[in-house]
């Protein structure tokens, strides 16, 4: 019978080789179609390194395309400080709607998003801010291009007929309003997604919606998801 040895040793990303690097890089610009890609669009694909390896190897992300010999296309995305702020939240909208929640950093960076986190922190002064003015101007319905997640769930126009209090859906910037005044934390069990990454925040009816309850503030707490399906499964029980 053969022996294998497991070993605990891993490679350390400060002792990844400039050829490794390099080859990565190469890859990662055919994947773009030979075109200049940035340190955000290269994080998305790579599988030797982050960038964060690559700025420390060859100082700044253009000596390291340089590096690799290839003449690659200029990007012809406009510099993120020319996007309108308009834009940008439309496509918030778009990525938030697919997730079906906020987006967190880790889901944003992985997602197809077409602008980067860094990008959203420095227009609006924060990964919070930037989703804060997505709900707003979202409730507002200022935004173009199919921004508006309530929008695109009421198409028929039905739940626009019904006064918001007696619709089962919790608008987005009530959502916003009920976790912020239960600190974003479970009202049963205290946790929060802020010291538990695996905490997902609902906003849930406390009195049953189908019992005639109102989707007002007053009729809203935030629960977290093991706290909601326990909830659930006590009130079939009784």
């Amino acid at each position: 019978m053969k022996q294998y040895l497991l070993n605990i040793d891993r490679q350390r990303i400060d002792q990844i080789s400039r050829d490794v690097i390099l080859v990565e890089l190469k890859r990662v610009a055919e994947h773009y179609g030979l075109r200049k890609f940035t340190r955000h669009e290269f994080d998305v694909v790579s599988e030797k390194c982050k960038g964060t390896v690559v700025l420390k190897r060859f100082g700044s992300w253009d000596a390291a395309l340089s590096a690799t010999g290839l003449s690659l296309r200029p990007h012809r995305n406009p510099r993120r400080d020319q996007v309108p702020s308009e834009t940008l939240l439309s496509e918030l909208g778009r990525i938030w709607g697919q997730l079906g929640h906020r987006p967190s950093k880790t889901e944003w960076e992985f997602s197809n998003a077409s602008f980067s986190y860094t990008t959203y922190k420095s227009r609006f002064g924060g990964w919070l801010n930037a989703c804060r003015e997505y709900i707003d101007r979202s409730s507002s319905n200022t935004l173009q291009d199919g921004g508006n997640i309530e929008e695109r769930s009421n198409e028929s126009g039905y739940a626009k007929a019904i006064p918001k209090e007696k619709n089962r859906n919790i608008p987005l910037k009530l959502r916003l309003k009920v976790f912020q005044r239960d600190s974003f934390q479970c009202t049963i069990c205290g946790r929060s997604p802020a010291t538990d990454r695996d905490v997902t925040l609902h906003v849930d009816h406390i009195q049953a919606f189908s019992k005639n309850g109102r989707t007002t503030l007053e009729n809203l707490q935030t629960l977290c998801r093991d706290c909601n399906l326990g909830k659930g499964k006590d009130q079939l029980v009784g």
